[in-house]
């Protein structure tokens, strides 16, 4: 009677409740699935501290070429010249693209992290002379073998890029995301990478920088 009909509401209740329970956990579960996969797909997050080993390592790894992409990309000259000079005198093939130092978004970058009461300091400038430099002094020391190419773009990015044996199954993409405030250079913003094997995942940043490539100005670096 009544004793049979509130034992059985509250099995009832009991019920709904674990159902709540469980749709409350699988959707916990879906989140972090999904979480995981963004991470997954943009890469596997870097410490700043221990970004110049990595870019070592990266390159060391190298079977057959690199090809790199930022406003001056000084840091990768300076940190691993011996490194890229290696990959050249194995036959690699190095391609190169930095921001034309005369267009427009060159000018704005200036203004974004340099500028003080209305003066800048010239250091984004002197970085891309540096970098060209170094371009030329590693083709000097590369005993003919192998090539490294610059090229010059005037678009805006986001991001720089290390993409290592791109086109192969042994493709690596390194990226360094830019951060959006002023006066924070790109070299501070979020690194990460995206690890051997994983073709699909580094064929969207391969794209983008062929597309880059395809327009930019080359740079006779005889």
């Amino acid at each position: 009677g009544i004793m049979g009909l509130g034992a059985y509401i509250k099995t009832n209740l009991e019920g709904r409740q674990r159902e709540q329970e469980y749709q409350k956990r699988i959707e916990q579960l879906q989140r972090s699935i999904e979480q995981f996969e963004e991470i997954f797909r943009r890469g596997q997050r870097i410490k700043n501290e221990e970004l110049i080993l990595k870019q070592k390592k990266l390159i060391q790894t190298a079977k057959k070429g690199a090809w790199i992409l930022g406003i001056n990309a000084l840091g990768v000259f300076h940190e691993q010249r011996e490194d890229i000079l290696s990959l050249l005198k194995k036959g690699g093939d190095v391609r190169v693209l930095l921001l034309d130092p005369e267009s427009e978004v060159f000018k704005d970058r200036e203004r974004k992290e340099e500028e003080i009461n209305g003066q800048i300091s010239g250091r984004l400038r002197a970085e891309y002379t540096a970098s060209l430099a170094y371009c030329k002094d590693i083709i000097n020391f590369s005993e003919g073998k192998g090539s490294l190419e610059l090229r010059l773009y005037g678009e805006s990015i986001t991001e720089s890029l290390l993409i290592i044996d791109p086109k192969s199954e042994d493709t690596m993409v390194l990226i360094n995301e830019y951060p959006h405030e002023e006066y924070i250079r790109g070299y501070i913003g979020e690194h990460r990478i995206i690890q051997r094997g994983y073709p699909d995942l580094a064929k969207p940043y391969i794209q983008r920088y062929e597309k880059l490539w395809n327009s930019a100005k080359r740079v006779d670096l005889e």
